[in-house]
């Protein structure tokens, strides 16, 4: 009995520290000091620091490129000693103009759904039945014989070799790309997760990246990104706001 009692106790012991895994806060280290970012700026409690991560190193952080879509940025968070505070990615805006228009940050589902749609196959499409269209300038129409089964055959046809032709089968979908399938999406969306900012209350610095959309953000007339951090509202329902003006370029 003893024994019995003794085996469930390790393997309660095992299953809680497995647990204690699973809800460890990821990202990515966080390097030594925010002087070793591009730009940092203090807040209440803590220092914030951030560089955007250049496209040619971005596209080899993941299994597939995200870069064609997305501006992926690092940002760190310092706090003071014997202070934690709460931080989560969607705290985070970038600014697009002097309106106060801001984007925030995509998730890891949005990110690894756009990608997997963007390099998704392509069915060639159809006019219904058998008719397939096929994009082209100079169309004209013709007859013959096709040189394989001897049949007469009559279509439209144009002088680049695109048109609507009658009969026949579907065009095969083209291949997926990189990127472009179910399994792909799911790996990279688990990826972009493990490795953007943590989301919890900290009282040791932790890092990790961001993920926003390229078509929805601006850089100011300098050539940077001004990455905002909104805090808690206070009991006078103000709430602090961070700067953090990125270069759009190492320099």
């Amino acid at each position: 009995m003893l024994g019995l009692a003794r085996s469930v106790a390790i393997l309660a012991l095992g299953a809680s520290c497995l647990c204690g895994q699973d809800l460890q806060p990821k990202g990515v280290h966080p390097r030594a000091t925010p002087d070793d970012y591009a730009v940092k700026a203090s807040g209440k409690g803590a220092t914030y620091a951030a560089s955007l991560v250049p496209a040619d190193q971005a596209k080899h952080l993941f299994a597939f490129d995200i870069t064609g879509k997305y501006l992926v940025f690092e940002v760190a968070y310092f706090p003071q000693e014997n202070q934690a505070a709460q931080i989560d990615p969607d705290d985070f805006v970038i600014k697009r103009g002097d309106k106060g228009e801001a984007t925030h940050e995509a998730d890891a589902t949005a990110v690894a759904s756009a990608i997997q749609k963007e390099n998704a196959p392509r069915q060639t499409s159809s006019l219904g039945g058998d008719t397939h269209v096929y994009t082209e300038a100079n169309v004209g129409y013709g007859s013959g014989r096709d040189p394989v089964t001897g049949q007469r055959v009559n279509g439209t046809y144009t002088g680049a070799g695109v048109g609507v032709e009658h009969g026949g089968s579907p065009a095969p979908p083209d291949a997926p790309r990189p990127g472009g399938t179910l399994v792909d999406r799911d790996q990279l969306q688990g990826q972009l997760r493990d490795r953007q900012l943590p989301s919890g209350k900290f009282d040791h610095p932790v890092a990790g990246y961001l993920y926003f959309p390229k078509a929805a953000v601006k850089k100011d007339g300098s050539g940077n990104y001004l990455l905002e951090h909104l805090g808690e509202t206070n009991a006078a329902g103000v709430s602090e706001t961070v700067e953090l003006v990125i270069p759009g370029k190492n320099r």
